[in-house]
């Protein structure tokens, strides 16, 4: 019986450190497994206050910037009251030093359409447009200087003449 005894115990002993051992590397496994969570931001813009022209002023864009991993970040763009029929172009513009552009404004006056240039067709209330960037969320959320541009669908599209922007803002930041 005094064997037996201790065989039972041993016994118990080896099959609660196995039973530790397993449920340790399962954790450890699991927790490798884990990724990190996406970051994301959103960012409001508000009408224009340089704005002169027939639009209703009580349009306004809202902006989210996801992670999707270390080199590259999707880029929703929502438009809230919108005019049905009407086309609407938004974009990215660099920042740039006026003295180096053509029209002497402080950002390069092509749109960047590696980072966002989209048209979407209003529909009178909320409309979406997304694009991938080729750039990390850091730096679109913290190094990217540039401005946020909607025009207005009822004027000619300008990209000098701010007083036809729907909204202009900082890109992200």
């Amino acid at each position: 019986m005094k064997y037996f005894n201790a065989f039972a115990s041993t016994t118990a002993k080896l099959t609660l450190a196995l039973a530790i051992s397993l449920g340790m590397a399962s954790c450890s496994k699991d927790d490798d497994m884990k990724e990190d969570p996406k970051q994301s931001m959103t960012y409001n813009y508000a009408f224009s206050d340089a704005y002169s022209g027939s639009h209703a002023n009580n349009f306004s864009a809202k902006m989210e910037v996801e992670e999707i991993d270390d080199n590259s970040s999707k880029i929703t763009v929502t438009l809230m009251n919108t005019m049905d029929g009407e086309m609407y172009m938004v974009h990215a513009h660099d920042a740039a030093d006026p003295a180096n552009t053509p029209n002497g404004t402080p950002y390069n006056e092509t749109p960047n359409s590696n980072v966002f240039v989209q048209m979407g067709t209003g529909n009178g209330g909320t409309i979406t447009l997304s694009q991938t960037a080729n750039m990390s969320y850091e730096d679109i959320t913290a190094n990217y200087e540039a401005f946020f541009v909607v025009h207005d669908p009822t004027q000619s599209i300008s990209t000098t003449d701010i007083s036809t922007y729907l909204v202009v803002g900082a890109f992200a930041r």
